[in-house]
């Protein structure tokens, strides 16, 4: 049951903030609008450099397609190592277009709005 667990968060990142920004777009801060917008970037590099330094820090033995050995602590981390490491790939092709895409949008966003309230500010004083 483990097993399926880094596949689905893996799921759930690259499509909840999509989701969420394009349904609910006004309930979000922009801060908030933007730590969703990067989400998928940050989760799948992120995890890719704890991959990185677990194989060096589990001193795990093989390459990348062989690991073997990555035992710590009397547990075996090589599913954890093998998730980080495999993370590489939705992170280049799916998360870094995604992320892109929704910061992108997410500016065009604020720019829109911040000028929408400037022409209410000036109607306003008129």
């Amino acid at each position: 049951m483990l097993h399926y667990l880094p596949p689905a968060i893996l799921l759930a990142v690259l499509l909840a903030p999509p989701l969420c920004l394009a349904r609910w777009p006004d309930r979000f801060s922009w801060p908030t609008r933007y730590a969703l917008a990067a989400l998928p970037l940050l989760y799948t590099t992120g995890g890719w450099q704890l991959g990185l330094a677990g194989v060096d820090f589990i001193a795990c033995q093989g390459h990348s397609k062989d690991l073997h050995d990555c035992w710590r602590w009397g547990l075996d981390f090589t599913p954890l190592v093998d998730h980080g490491l495999f993370l590489i790939i939705p992170g280049l092709y799916i998360a870094l277009p995604l992320s892109c895409w929704l910061l992108l949008n997410t500016g065009a966003r604020q720019l829109g709005a911040w000028y929408l309230r400037l022409l209410q500010e000036r109607k306003g004083k008129r």
